[in-house]
């Protein structure tokens, strides 16, 4: 009697181990191995998944609290804020290499993350790699144009501009301008004119500038008065000597 509960646990054990590696869709290995060796065959099982799932947590564990010397390995989670909140980190602290690939592993497994081609462009920039970081900003305003707010158009203007493009900055201030009329991207374009020798034309976006000032309600002129003030420092710089 006691013989054939004993074999009706293990059958019953083995089982239960069978039906968890079909589940889990383990390896059909498996399910042979656990039919026939029992049950040494579903202990066995059962400590391949144990160890398994320690390795996984300590991984997950590793991610999600990094100490300042850990360099994400084979092993980063999937792309989500938290894993992204510590590429920000690093590229906070000026550590642009090791945010670099993060931010790679996150575009890798999804291409189309904003915040991941951000990141990238931002740091490469920082790493005097500027051909690379420019096309990730190009990706990036093609994916969305006005992402944080326009912000990173306008660092994307200033990274043409390092590069020597100062007519594609130029124009990518203009449609920035024709499509927000914002006095700082204005003030943006008339810099870009500027820089790239038009002084004129410089002084005019910036005459326009506080035309549409001046018509502008009074709680949006107060919002904006700064701005008023950095175009008319600026107006009076490049007034002809």
């Amino acid at each position: 009697m006691y013989q054939l509960i004993l074999s009706a646990l293990i059958w019953a054990f083995s089982f239960w181990m069978v039906a968890d590696s079909v589940r889990r869709r383990a390896s059909f290995l498996w399910v042979v191995v656990i039919l026939l060796a029992q049950p040494y065959g579903g202990l066995a099982y059962l400590l391949y998944i144990k160890l398994t799932e320690s390795r996984r947590g300590r991984q997950l564990t590793g991610a999600a609290a990094p100490t300042a010397s850990t360099v994400p390995g084979p092993g980063v989670p999937p792309a989500n804020a938290p894993v992204l909140d510590m590429a920000d980190q690093l590229e906070e602290q000026r550590r642009f290499g090791e945010a670099v690939l993060i931010y790679r592993r996150a575009l890798d497994q999804r291409g189309d993350n904003a915040r991941a081609l951000h990141g990238l462009a931002r740091c490469l920039i920082e790493l005097d790699q500027s051909n690379e970081g420019i096309d990730k900003y190009e990706a990036l305003m093609a994916l969305d144009p006005r992402y944080r707010n326009y912000a990173a158009a306008l660092e994307y203007a200033e990274a043409l501009h390092r590069a020597g493009r100062d007519a594609d900055a130029t124009g990518l201030l203009e449609g920035l301008v024709d499509e927000t009329g914002r006095l700082n991207h204005r003030l943006a374009l008339a810099h870009y004119c500027e820089a790239s020798g038009q002084t004129a034309r410089a002084r005019s976006v910036l005459s326009d500038a506080l035309a549409a000032y001046e018509c502008s309600p009074a709680p949006e002129k107060e919002a904006n008065r700064r701005w008023q003030r950095r175009i008319i420092e600026k107006l009076d710089e490049l007034a002809p000597g």
